[in-house]
């Protein structure tokens, strides 16, 4: 069986994204890594993959961070 060799390198991006980020934990609040997951285009799914959550908590952060963002303004 080949695989794609796209899909694959972004499996293991997504591995090593989600090591870095599970490695700061204690540095870092759940909201931030969102946030930060998030500003680099990866969808609430991926997200919710990465950090072990569901994609309706990772979309109620996203929701919570759209107001707080849009509150500042």
């Amino acid at each position: 069986m080949t695989s794609d060799p796209m899909e694959s390198t972004n499996r293991l991006l997504r591995v090593i994204i989600a090591l870095l980020i599970r490695g700061d934990e204690n540095s870092m609040p759940l909201k931030q890594q969102i946030e930060t997951l998030s500003s680099l285009g990866l969808r609430p799914v991926e997200i919710a993959e990465i950090l072990g959550k569901t994609s309706t908590h990772i979309n109620k952060e996203l929701s919570g961070l759209r107001k707080q963002a849009k509150g500042r303004k």
